[in-house]
């Protein structure tokens, strides 16, 4: 922040220095209307200096107004909730459902044969398991979709911390020009929104979840999007038509038994919460945030 006070501090200078040009060359020249020119410079010279010192008081307020509402700086509080999304929540989830794909494929591509050659008949040793796979799969599907989401998020949380400065200082030095002065108001007050503004919402969220989960959980508690396989997920006792070929091989790998479809509610409730972060929540913000820029903008200029 300093270099960019330090600019815009020159470019004060250098537009007083044009103010006193313009007011001598209109004595010299023996125009007023030269002089009147310059004294609405001169006016707007100043308005935009008290803007440039209310920018960024705004710029520093918007960061600790943040910081007493979520415990730390929002960007870096949205940034720690969306990483907490994808690496607790998503990721396990897309990887224990991918093995599912697998498991369930494999066993519904058992077969057996009965009866001699053509004559024979094939049928599956664990009928019933397309659908599911199919289930499984949109649902691998749905959480494929939301890493996407998240991880643009992250990125745009990135930009953000790294722009919004180079925005808000660009602003202010536009605001000093005549040409650009909308263009100025604008930049301001788009770097501020998108510094407080659209994180707040995203560091509120992660602060009503942590709130929640100390009510669910107890003290010390945070919000944990774990989405996991329950203990019963197969089934524990075989059926009576089991081949004894297969009952061996499940007694060496017990967790490849009949599948339990209830079981993959807990997989739809996961997907449930999971699209609050990574549908709603951005849609939310962005709108709120471009419909504040807006507001602010028409609001300062008086335009619209």
């Amino acid at each position: 922040m300093d270099a960019y006070t330090s600019l815009a501090g020159a470019t004060v200078l250098l537009l007083i220095l044009y103010v006193v040009i313009l007011q001598v060359a209109s004595r010299f020249l023996g125009k007023p209307e030269m002089s009147a020119y310059a004294n609405v410079e001169l006016q707007q010279l100043f308005i935009s200096v008290i803007i440039f010192l209310i920018a960024f008081g705004a710029f520093a307020l918007a960061d600790s107004v943040g910081t007493s509402l979520s415990g730390g700086p929002p960007i870096q509080t949205s940034l720690a909730f969306l990483h907490t999304t994808i690496n607790s929540g998503i990721v396990p989830a897309y990887v224990q459902l991918v093995s599912l794909d697998i498991e369930l494929s494999f066993w519904s591509s058992l077969t057996t044969r009965y009866g001699p050659g053509p004559w024979g008949f094939v049928v599956k040793q664990v009928p019933g398991l397309e659908p599911v796979i199919s289930v499984v799969r949109i649902l691998t599907f749905t959480l494929t979709a939301f890493l996407g989401t998240l991880s643009a998020q992250v990125v745009i949380f990135y930009l953000i911390e790294v722009l919004t400065p180079l925005f808000l200082s660009a602003g202010v030095l536009l605001r000093f020009f005549p040409t650009t002065r909308d263009a100025g108001i604008y930049l301001i007050v788009f770097a501020i929104s998108f510094h407080s503004v659209f994180p707040f919402f995203f560091a509120l969220n992660a602060h009503i979840l942590d709130e929640m989960a100390v009510i669910e959980r107890g003290p010390g508690a945070t919000y944990d999007p774990y989405v996991s396989l329950p203990g019963n997920f197969w089934g524990n006792e075989l059926p009576e038509y089991l081949p004894s070929w297969m009952a061996q091989i499940i007694a060496v790998f017990p967790r490849l038994w009949f599948f339990r479809f209830i079981a993959l509610s807990y997989f739809l409730e996961g997907i449930a919460s999971l699209s609050m972060p990574s549908l709603f929540l951005p849609s939310l913000a962005m709108s709120i945030t471009i419909s504040f820029i807006n507001a602010m903008t028409k609001f300062i200029t008086g335009k619209g």
